[in-house]
């Protein structure tokens, strides 16, 4: 038994701002400034540890040859978690504008707090006495991401600044140095020794920033050569659907005219026809069909994706009544192939485009119509699970081989088993299934294997139901 989930669309979905000239998108921007509000808040659980390991285990620190800190740590966590709650408040603001100046202006902000933060830590674990003074290569890393060279290279002269500022206050003892590894009483730690040790860590850090942020700027010249290209791809695509949406309107007034003169000729003159003709007859008859039944299909599915609004707003509607209709519009060819349908749903009241859902469930009941075997049945029920409620439309047909499962939703797929049980299929019904789907931030989950019937699960979420109600049968308990 093979399953497969179909979720909606992630097309909106953060993280997907372009490259543009200059860095990144403003959403990829804001992405990361939530990122990096959540790297602080371990970092401040980081120094808490330190503060509390140093205050209530000190010989855990002694053990390895180190001073334990005293008040720092927690200066430090409390400095960072508080900047941290302003710089969350303004994260939520970010993506509001049009522009991504607002992320550029919280990327600076948490840049230059965490750049002075770092001096500080720096100081009091040991300036020149330990690699501590290396942490300042992280930010400097992340700038020549998310910055162009010259923006990166600010964000690393001001790092650079503010070591070499911190090494020059303790060598002229106006910042008295501290550090947690302690020096032999004989050993002093000379002061053109110290500078000089601070201006190699500062060389390094250029050579990293230059590499980096070469690399960097190769990277977003890359993306934005990518992004044009799929910009005009998606606008070759979007021309040839309207010109192929266009033909095949076209198309439908003559298969229609066909259509409306065999039922002339079957009505005036059918009983002066041979039967030899009158096969010929029957046979144009069901390929104008099902020709025009593939146009009807094919200008759905073009509705659906090229419509940049939706075609009505959100409403109100009875997911039972729903069902029923659909039920009731397919009885009819149920009949004609002796398939049983049977339908267990009490009313329900949801948020959603009733013409979305009333192309949905046909298109999936009639397949099951199609795909099951005469005398069959196909079973709908609808069931609440946790918080979510279960369209069930299950029938007991042919089935859908684990490898033909994933490939269902594709356009004009079918599967050589359903080709050579319904040969008359457009191969659109599931796409169109797709598009609404993810129109409608549903969940549609396939169970399936061959010689058995497919169950296609509709998840709807709980939160655009009315449950509560008191008579609501739906109502949890």
């Amino acid at each position: 038994m093979a399953t497969f989930l179909l979720t909606a669309s992630r097309d909106t979905a953060e993280g997907g701002g372009a490259p543009q000239a200059d860095g990144l998108g403003s959403a990829v921007l804001a992405h990361n400034i939530r990122w990096f509000i959540r790297v602080r808040w371990v970092v401040v659980a980081v120094f808490v540890l330190t503060g509390l390991v140093s205050h209530f285990v000190p010989a855990l620190v002694t053990a390895m040859d180190l001073v334990p800190p005293r008040r720092w740590p927690w200066i430090l966590a409390a400095v960072l978690a508080a900047s941290n709650l302003v710089f969350w408040m303004l994260s939520r603001r970010v993506t509001e504008g049009p522009t991504d100046r607002p992320a550029k202006v919280g990327i600076w902000l948490q840049i230059v707090t965490d750049l002075a933060v770092v001096t500080v830590l720096v100081h009091f674990v040991g300036s020149t006495t330990t690699f501590v003074a290396f942490a300042y290569l992280f930010h400097v890393v992340l700038a020549c991401i998310f910055f162009p060279p010259m923006r990166s290279l600010l964000v690393t002269l001001t790092a650079a600044g503010l070591y070499l500022l911190c090494v020059c206050l303790e060598t002229l003892d106006v910042w008295p140095s501290a550090g947690i590894v302690p020096l032999d009483p004989g050993h002093v730690v000379g002061k053109k020794l110290a500078v000089l040790s601070a201006l190699s860590a500062v060389f390094v850090w250029l050579v990293v920033w230059y590499l980096v942020a070469a690399l960097a700027k190769r990277v977003r010249e890359r993306g934005r050569l990518l992004e044009t290209a799929n910009l005009r791809l998606v606008a070759a695509d979007q021309e040839k659907n309207r010109i192929m949406l266009r033909t095949t309107h076209d198309l439908k007034a003559p298969f229609s005219g066909m259509e409306s003169n065999i039922q002339v000729l079957k009505l005036q003159h059918w009983n002066e026809i041979p039967d030899s003709v009158k096969e010929v007859v029957q046979r144009i008859e069901t390929r104008a069909q099902t020709l025009s039944e593939r146009i009807d299909d094919i200008l759905l599915l073009g509705d659906l994706r090229t419509r940049l609004e939706p075609d009505s707003s959100p409403e109100i509607l009875d997911l039972g009544l729903v069902l029923r209709d659909v039920k009731d519009e397919l009885e009819d060819k149920a009949q004609a192939r002796r398939i049983a349908i049977g339908l267990n749903c009490e009313s329900l009241k949801m948020t959603g485009r009733a013409r979305h859902f009333s192309i949905l469930f046909s298109n999936l009941i009639g397949n099951a119509i199609s795909y099951s075997q005469p005398g069959g049945a196909v079973d709908i029920s609808v069931c609440r699970d946790g918080p979510e409620v279960h369209v069930r439309i299950k029938d007991f047909g042919i089935g859908i081989s684990e490898d033909a499962l994933p490939h269902i939703f594709d356009e004009y797929f079918r599967s050589k088993e359903a080709a050579r049980f319904n040969p008359g299929s457009t191969g659109l019904g599931l796409a169109i299934v797709k598009e609404i789907v993810q129109k409608e931030g549903l969940k549609l989950a396939v169970t399936s294997r061959v010689g058995e019937g497919p169950t296609f699960d509709v998840v709807i979420p709980a939160a655009r139901c009315e449950f509560e109600k008191e008579d609501n049968p739906w109502r949890k308990s």
